[in-house]
């Protein structure tokens, strides 16, 4: 694996424990649970983002490239959804808590790369 997903897995895997704790200190348990949940369903449609990537270094022509890349967005919003779904119906976790800790996931996997290039310019 790139070691620009592993800095994004664990810049995101952070977050994720942060903002755990402070759903914990701000509301409740369940709350806490639901936050955790929603966030690790966004580390984990990051992993499979990932492992798709790794795939895809093996492909050659743009038309195995460009299936892949629409597969992987599919594979994606199914995993999401089913994960999403599994946690609102089968474990009824908090649904707004839930939502709030995907957000949150999904929003550390857009920022942090910019966050990493900052960081890697304003080191030279």
């Amino acid at each position: 694996m790139r070691i620009e997903f592993v800095r994004l897995i664990g810049i995101q895997s952070a977050i994720v424990i942060t903002g755990t704790a402070i759903t914990y200190n701000v509301a409740d348990l369940l709350a806490m649970k639901s936050f955790a949940y929603g966030s690790i369903v966004a580390v984990i449609t990051v992993m499979l983002l990932a492992w798709r990537y790794k795939q895809g270094l093996r492909l050659t022509g743009a038309e195995w490239v460009l299936r892949q890349a629409y597969k992987t967005a599919i594979e994606r919003f199914f995993w999401a959804i089913i994960l999403l779904v599994l946690g609102f119906k089968l474990l009824e976790l908090s649904p707004l808590w839930l939502l709030a800790g995907f957000v949150v996931g999904q929003a550390a996997w857009l920022l942090a790369p910019i966050w990493m290039r900052l960081r890697t310019q304003n080191d030279k």
